[in-house]
């Protein structure tokens, strides 16, 4: 859809509608489908990254002396520089291939693990984690440009919810195998698988890995100048606040899962390190269902001719309320069993966010700053992780007992979703904010 700009005399092309110039041909659904199967894996490998401290957390805490709260400020090290180059990486988008940056990523991810294996000290641990973190930042959003490039607006809730479904493939099909291998072989070990997955993702992205007709270099191309717009216009809409508000919350409490859930497993409710490591996968297996539900019903509603302000905003919104609140309910849970299914439900659900927010904001801008507008989002929504984990550290040093700390955590971040769910559900309304854009 095309809007004039009275002010520099071009037009502003949106993203609500299929972008594809017409002289691009109709993409092999084949290849589409095999290039986002391989970035769906690499979602994988950064969240089996993540979720490896939360494996090794007890005997890596016990051979290096760290406290809770020293240990949370590790697992908040991955996101120290992890916004930086999520925003660097993102303005250049346009400069750069996707497919170079990606590749650069998963070669830095195996590299980042080194460190690790010769670790005597959690200072060694953490400089080993801020450059896996550096790594990692542009890793999601250019994966969501790239998906983008080979599906039209009307069917991208889908590609983002398997892309988002990455996390929980890593914990449902990977996290108990790292798991096995860290009680066989020591904490090391899990470093080292993870380096080796990531080798094995770089070379299955250099041989098929590619850009599709969606968002072409000769769409970038025709988008400047008259299609860009200054950032202060979306960056202040309330559709890219909406979304901000709920990646931030969501973001703060996926940073506790992923460094804190198996301990909660082990030492609030008390399973084994081995069935911790396989309970670790549990809530994202609510989230694949979740979240595909959620990307499959938005993008229906969307062709049948529902706004997007309702199959995005209002019904994305409501589900993270509904996350949030269910995981406040934690500290009146006492049942092991029911502690696990209430977290699958709250969790599982609070994970949409992506399926919405990502697509909401490339809805609002032009192609060519859809990268830089995604890479702000990702930046700024993943922050929360630097400090969220070591909020829970402290709060479990000084609990009277561990169960008590973990389902206190749960009780601030939960509300912090439901919270962050109605920001999205009042504020997002891309068909609003494309008109303002346009002026």
């Amino acid at each position: 859809m095309q809007h004039p700009n009275p002010q520099r005399g071009g037009t502003i092309v949106t993203t609500t509608q299929d972008q594809r110039p017409a002289a691009v041909a109709e993409p092999s659904r084949r290849r589409a489908w095999t290039v986002l199967a391989v970035v769906v894996a690499c979602s994988v490998v950064v969240f089996l990254d993540k979720a490896l401290l939360g494996l090794v957390a007890q005997p890596l805490k016990q051979e290096l002396h760290l406290s809770s709260a020293e240990f949370g400020s590790i697992s908040g090290a991955s996101y120290l520089l992890f916004g930086i180059t999520c925003l660097v990486v993102g303005f250049l988008a346009d400069r750069i291939s996707p497919r170079w940056v990606l590749l650069a990523c998963g070669l830095m991810w195996a590299l980042g693990q080194v460190p690790a294996l010769f670790a005597v000290t959690g200072g060694v641990l953490f400089a080993s984690r801020l450059a896996v973190g550096a790594a990692e930042g542009p890793a999601q959003p250019m994966s969501h440009v790239t998906a983008y490039s080979w599906f039209p607006n009307h069917r991208r809730g889908l590609p983002a919810s398997l892309i988002t479904s990455g996390a929980a493939i890593a914990k449902i099909a990977f996290a108990p195998v790292v798991t096995l291998i860290i009680v066989a072989f020591g904490w090391r070990a899990g470093f080292v698988t993870v380096g080796l997955l990531a080798l094995v993702w770089s070379a299955a992205w250099l041989a098929v890995g590619k850009m599709g007709p969606y968002s072409t270099a000769s769409e970038i191309a025709a988008a400047a100048p008259a299609e860009r717009v200054p950032w202060r216009r979306f960056l202040f809409s309330g559709t890219f606040i909406g979304a901000l508000l709920a990646y931030f919350t969501q973001g703060a409490l996926a940073a506790v899962i992923f460094t804190w859930l198996p301990s909660y497993f082990q030492h609030g409710l008390g399973f084994s390190a081995a069935v911790s490591g396989s309970l670790f996968g549990l809530p994202s297996a609510m989230a694949i269902v979740a979240l595909l539900a959620v990307g499959a019903v938005s993008d229906r509603m969307l062709r049948r001719g529902v706004r997007s302000r309702v199959a995005r905003g209002l019904f994305g919104g409501a589900c993270l309320v509904l996350a949030g609140l269910v995981l406040c309910l934690l500290p009146w849970v006492h049942s092991p069993v029911l502690a696990v299914i209430t977290l699958m439900i709250g969790y599982g659900v609070s994970t949409t966010v992506q399926t919405v927010s990502n697509p909401v904001v490339a809805e609002i801008v032009p192609p060519g700053q859809r990268a830089g507008a995604l890479g702000v989002l990702t930046a700024l929504g993943t922050s929360a992780g630097v400090l969220s984990p070591i909020f829970t550290g402290k709060l479990l040093d000084v609990a009277e007992t561990p169960q008590a700390g973990y389902t206190l955590a749960f009780l601030v971040f939960g509300g912090l979703v439901a919270f962050g769910g109605l920001c999205f559900a009042l504020l997002v309304n891309p068909e609003r904010d494309v008109r303002r854009i346009a002026r």
